[in-house]
């Protein structure tokens, strides 16, 4: 489910709006749709954002899944046009589970808070390792990173479990052939994301992404998994 949300959180530059939204289908092989996202961000008056994405199973995955949704929020300030977190929720539940994570930034500090929610049972530590973002902020913010075009590590929570390490690059020459070959398309930006983790049978967890000219995340994949083919995303309104 990881790999769906970060297909599924690119979604644009544009910070003066004061909302934003979207829909996202994942398609999976021969399942076809997997899963529909709802995407929303909204800045307000007062210098502040949220960032909420909702992610359910649907079909065949929603009953193998036993109807899963995850939930991701991120609330913050907007600070010369940069997103920085305050609060980073995730929520996953099923029809029999529900757990909760909720982390709190002390960016002054660099100390992060997780809080467990599971039934009854409630745990608060200091997360293992400190980054400025969170993986919602970090593609709403990526219109700052465009600029340059450079290759580069980001560190955010949401990223891999050790240190929240993702590598985004650019494409260029034989790979942007290849890429634009993959993805059907011809216009935009590719990058590759990858996100240091194991997710199905990619090692790394590779996604191919294709941004719009207004920095809109159209398209994704993530190739050869298992033995059914690509996850797909793909921008559906």
């Amino acid at each position: 489910m990881k790999t769906i949300i970060l297909v599924l959180v690119l979604l644009s530059q544009i910070l003066n709006a004061k909302v934003i939204s979207a829909t996202y289908e994942v398609s999976y092989g021969i399942f076809q749709t997997m899963g529909i996202a709802d995407a929303r961000f909204e800045t307000r008056e007062d210098d502040t954002y949220s960032i909420r994405i909702e992610a359910r199973t649907t079909g065949v995955a929603k009953f193998l899944t036993n109807n899963r949704i995850e939930t991701y929020e991120s609330h913050g300030h907007i600070i010369n046009g940069v997103l920085v977190p305050q609060k980073y929720i995730k929520i996953r539940r099923t029809d029999s589970k529900k757990t909760t994570k909720i982390y709190t930034f002390d960016h002054p500090n660099k100390t992060l808070w997780r809080e467990s929610i599971q039934s009854d049972e409630w745990d608060k530590v200091n997360n293992e390792f400190y980054a400025g973002e969170d993986v919602l902020t970090l593609f709403f913010n990526f219109k700052n990173y465009l600029k340059s075009r450079q290759n580069r590590a980001f560190y955010v929570i949401g990223g891999n479990r050790k240190d929240g390490r993702i590598d985004v690059t650019f494409a260029k020459e034989n790979e942007l052939r290849e890429m634009k070959e993959t993805l059907e398309l011809d216009e935009g930006d590719f990058l590759k994301v990858i996100l240091n983790d194991r997710i199905f049978s990619s090692a790394q967890g590779e996604l191919l992404i294709n941004l719009d000219s207004g920095g809109l995340c159209e398209k994704a994949i993530l190739e050869d998994v298992l033995l059914f083919g690509d996850i797909i995303g793909k921008r559906v309104r």
